[in-house]
């Protein structure tokens, strides 16, 4: 186990150099903020939510990620009696942490959306993210073979910190029966680190993130919500999840409340195959859990992945 998580430090450190960067989510069916700072404002209500996700246990120094975030309606109007839906502001952030072995990113990004009626019950929204993350490597935590850590043009240089601004952007259709979005995220692509001897130094690469899905619904309690996800980050290859989440929601007539409860199945290409829980109470709270199987070849080597979100609403 020793040799193959040595082996899998340094794949993963690789590819944070030159591929997918952002963090993965299980989740994003839950908190799609996350993958869209144009979704700010879209339930009109404000929402807090943390997450913490631990992934590919059974891995030395595999990834893990903690997340907290917020995002609202600003200026809030009545439409009653309004022939026209009017427009409206959203605002948010979040902050994260994401550690993987040796390398450590920490994130402060603030949010803003404008939506815009294209009749009464569809929008079109614009968002921004802004912001700041801090990039680390550990060289402690990187031992080559024979002590050759000095002759390596990473190592050499020791432990490392850098400070960078953020910037990522994005699009959002929706209405109650659908949506559709697209968000690039690292638009700037600015530079982590350069290193002596090398003529590419490390860079934020940009993510594509194009997702979309429909609310079927069945009856009165229940809903189907099928969904797709495609992400790409170049020169990585395209990956894409295939979601189904159905939603019970049951009355409660005595508190006058609407709690949810929902179940759901994702597949991602070439890794995992997903199962959700969680639900909603008192029309305030929500928790969900998730379990990646994973069905690579990572299979063998790996216990799955481990993911939890909490969530507080103020209506």
């Amino acid at each position: 186990m020793k040799k193959y998580s040595i082996i899998f430090l340094f794949l993963l450190f690789a590819s944070a150099a030159v591929a997918q960067q952002k963090a993965l989510s299980s989740q994003y069916m839950s908190n799609y903020f996350l993958l869209n700072p144009a979704v700010a404002g879209y339930s009109r209500d404000l929402n807090f939510k943390a997450g913490y996700r631990n992934q590919w246990v059974g891995f030395e120094g595999a990834p893990s990620t903690f997340y907290l975030s917020g995002e609202t309606q600003l200026f809030k109007y009545r439409n009653r009696g309004r022939k026209k839906a009017q427009a409206f502001h959203g605002a948010g952030g979040y902050i994260y942490k994401d550690v993987t072995g040796p390398t450590s990113r920490t994130g402060v990004l603030a949010s803003y959306a404008y939506h815009v009626p294209l009749n009464r019950t569809m929008f079109l929204s614009s968002g921004v993210f802004a912001g700041v993350q801090q990039y680390s490597f550990n060289e402690n935590k990187i031992q080559l073979a024979n002590g050759s850590n000095e002759q390596d043009p990473v190592t050499n240089v020791g432990s490392s910190t850098s400070f960078m601004p953020d910037l990522s952007v994005g699009t959002f259709l929706h209405s109650k029966e659908f949506f559709v979005g697209v968000s690039l995220f690292q638009v700037l692509g600015n530079k982590i680190f350069e290193f002596e001897n090398s003529q590419d130094p490390s860079r934020l690469t940009r993510h594509l993130f194009v997702s979309g899905g429909y609310n079927f619904e069945i009856d009165r309690s229940i809903t189907v919500v099928p969904s797709v996800l495609l992400k790409y980050a170049h020169p990585a290859p395209l990956q894409a999840d295939i979601n189904v989440k159905g939603i019970y929601n049951f009355n409660n007539r005595r508190r006058g409340q609407n709690d949810l409860v929902w179940a759901g199945l994702s597949y991602r290409t070439e890794d995992a195959l997903v199962g959700l829980i969680g639900g909603q109470f008192m029309e305030q709270y929500e928790l969900n859990y998730s379990y990646d199987l994973t069905v690579s070849r990572m299979r063998h080597h790996s216990s799955g992945s481990h993911e939890i979100t909490i969530g507080y609403r103020v209506k």
